[in-house]
């Protein structure tokens, strides 16, 4: 059977959270800065104060709104196929996204990140089996125009692989010119076949941007699927407990989701989080810590009560360095986070609280990605497993396990995840192989993959991806 999904809050626990949330949206409400959307609001009933532009959000609207979210989505790939399904219960991984920094693989120095860096992400991400998805992995920045970072980086991965795109800004423009350059290059209906998945985030504590407005009401009419993701700050802008924290995020998110549907019915959205918490000895935001590990499972239980697609960030690490504290609050955070049973999970690459990237980074995230997966599927349990007559005819002290005809069948099945980097046999094997480290074995990995274009895209499409960043950037 499968791991039965991680679990930090009953029942009752739901039910507090719940009834908190829906009496801060009725009682206290949101500041929504949007003139556009804060008359739309008042038009479908909502309660607005015109002085402060705080919108409140009653009990049987929010309950309404949250009835039409569909509780599962088809995702599509570049050329139209069919990628996988969010809200069927198996956690689907992306790699990425939004840092600034990238570690130089030939250096090892950390320098500004570059469209080259996307370039050769992407070509890694193409073939990593456990990576599903590519959140645009940094705002390179030797982009021409500082205002079209986030362009050059979706054309980057678009060029280099197939894989579905992950994408956030907090600009209407920007947003916008990335669902354009998508269905430049997507042979189908993006509407009916989604390929892409916005980000987008209201400001903590419980207020929305304009830019932020405009660029969601844009991507629901256009029917691209939103992940709405707050990020409150446990202590600075949220309460410092984590109930408080989990909280606030519902408030904010729920305000989205309930934004979204009012606009159009049924569109396709993510009850997502990033939360962070704080070293108070510092005043540093944290993403690795043991807390967001559990609020990510808290996350997950929140969604399926309010039947919503979930999406958290991981592996996330604060640290600097690959390191064992890295490799401790990256395996944490995504076990927590597919234990939990979140439904997209994205960061595979980033390090030091978000900022950083390496190809190093994503091959061994995807190692513990995998390995998390592996777990949650649990053990498969039948007689063909269990294999009681293999047992009764091989016998006591018996030899033939080894050259049986089962173990030749379930060799090469998923029973066992073989690791692409990890460190496996004696001593003498490994000092002879150049006593390589997983980090070193990584990077081995990395630059045999970033060299591999496996995926190119044609020049017809290449050309209408040129001309939309082309005709940004002159705008």
């Amino acid at each position: 059977m499968k791991l039965a999904m991680l679990e930090v809050l009953s029942d009752e626990d739901i039910r507090l959270i719940h009834e908190a949330t829906l009496d801060l949206l009725e009682n206290c409400g949101v500041k929504v800065l949007g003139a556009r959307m804060r008359s739309f609001l008042e038009e479908q009933g909502l309660p607005v104060d015109a002085d402060t532009g705080v919108v409140r959000f009653p009990r049987a609207r929010v309950e309404e709104a949250m009835r039409h979210i569909p509780a599962q989505f088809e995702v599509f790939d570049r050329e139209g196929e069919r990628a996988f399904v969010l809200g069927d219960g198996v956690s689907k991984i992306a790699a990425g996204h939004n840092a600034v920094f990238w570690v130089d693989s030939d250096t090892g120095e950390t320098r500004k990140s570059t469209v080259t860096d996307v370039e050769q992400f992407a070509r890694i991400c193409e073939v990593l089996e456990h990576i599903d998805m590519i959140g645009i992995p940094v705002m390179p920045q030797d982009a021409p125009d500082p205002r079209a970072t986030l362009l050059y980086g979706v054309k980057a991965c678009v060029e280099n692989s197939r894989k579905p795109i992950f994408f956030s800004t907090d600009r209407a423009s920007v947003n916008r010119a990335v669902i354009d350059m998508l269905a430049a290059v997507f042979p189908g209906d993006m509407k009916s076949r989604p390929y892409g998945i916005s980000q987008l985030s209201p400001t903590s504590p419980l207020f929305w941007e304009e830019g932020v407005l405009e660029a969601l009401v844009d991507t629901v009419e256009l029917d691209v699927p939103l992940a709405i993701l707050p990020e409150p700050i446990a202590g600075i802008s949220s309460p410092y407990t984590l109930a408080g924290l989990l909280t606030v995020n519902n408030a904010e998110c729920l305000s989205g989701l309930v934004m979204c549907q009012l606009i159009k019915p049924g569109a396709k959205v993510l009850y997502a989080n990033s939360w962070t918490t704080t070293d108070m000895r510092s005043g540093f935001a944290l993403v690795g810590s043991v807390e967001t590990s559990v609020c990510r499972i808290a996350g997950a239980q929140l969604a399926r009560f309010y039947r919503v697609p979930s999406h958290t960030t991981a592996p996330n690490s604060d640290n600097h360095a690959h390191d064992e504290q890295n490799a401790w609050e990256k395996t944490l955070s995504t076990f927590c986070a597919v234990g939990g049973g979140n439904d997209l999970i994205v960061n595979c690459g980033m390090f030091a609280t978000g900022l950083t990237c390496s190809n190093e980074q994503l091959i061994m995230d995807e190692e513990i990605s995998a390995m998390s997966r592996r777990i949650a599927a649990g053990i498969t349990t039948n007689e063909a497993t269990i294999a009681k007559d293999l047992v009764a005819e091989i016998g006591p002290q018996g030899t033939g396990y080894l050259n049986s005809l089962h173990t030749l069948e379930w060799l090469r099945t998923d029973e066992y995840f073989m690791p692409r980097v990890a460190v496996r046999g004696p001593h003498a094997t490994w000092a002879a192989e150049g006593s390589k480290d997983t980090y070193a074995l990584a990077r081995e990995q990395a630059r045999k993959l970033a060299a591999r274009a496996s995926a190119p895209l044609d020049a017809e499409r290449r050309a209408r991806l040129e001309a939309i960043v082309s005709g940004f950037v002159v705008g």
